[in-house]
């Protein structure tokens, strides 16, 4: 089964997004969602060159118990089509406000090794 991180909703495999809040689906549900939570927690942690590698992000961080999802920028998702990476298929990387600075280097690394960044590239993104 695949589930969304965001509404916690339980889809069935061959769906690959929400229906409700277009956030890429995972196979294993984030950490529950503090009783005090409101829709404006979430923040960007970071935009991905591809829907891969955000899920591969989101994973680690629900590995380290951070709630996480992602969201892909490819506008086709909304037509139905998914599952494909495109040139410019970017995805962003949410968590809650309160577990962005953890998240932030929980991903450096793996930021870090993607093809295209450097150390600056990735710090210049947060000092704005």
């Amino acid at each position: 089964m695949a589930y969304c991180p965001k509404c916690r909703v339980e889809y069935r495999t061959e769906i690959d997004f929400c229906t409700d809040c277009s956030a890429d689906l995972v196979d294993v549900l984030p950490p529950e969602l503090p009783e005090d939570y409101d829709d404006t927690d979430w923040v960007e942690a970071h935009v991905f060159p591809g829907t891969l590698y955000a899920k591969m992000a989101v994973e680690l961080l629900i590995q380290e118990e951070i709630s996480a999802y992602t969201i892909s920028h490819f506008g086709g998702a909304s037509l139905g089509i998914s599952g494909a990476e495109y040139v410019g298929s970017g995805a962003v990387v949410m968590v809650l406000e309160r577990d962005l600075e953890e998240a932030i280097k929980i991903l450096e690394p793996m930021v870090e090794e993607l093809p295209g960044s450097s150390d600056s590239d990735y710090q210049e993104d947060y000092d704005d």
